[in-house]
């Protein structure tokens, strides 16, 4: 039997701030800070930097 691999991007999945939310939440609760910094890049990524850095009042490059 062989195994066929598929790539899938995470920011595809986020598609509400309910998804984003519950996200987040599940990611804090394992503890691990790297995946926490991952999964804010996913965030960022799914949302768009650019209305990231309007809506926190920021430019991009401080992000």
């Amino acid at each position: 039997m062989s195994q066929h691999l598929t790539t899938s991007d995470m920011a595809a999945l986020l598609e509400s701030d309910e998804t984003i939310s519950e996200y987040l939440s599940q990611v804090l609760a394992d503890g691990d800070s790297e995946e926490f910094l991952r999964a804010i890049g996913y965030v960022a990524k799914a949302q768009g930097m650019a209305q990231i850095a309007k809506d926190s009042g920021r430019g991009r490059e401080s992000l």
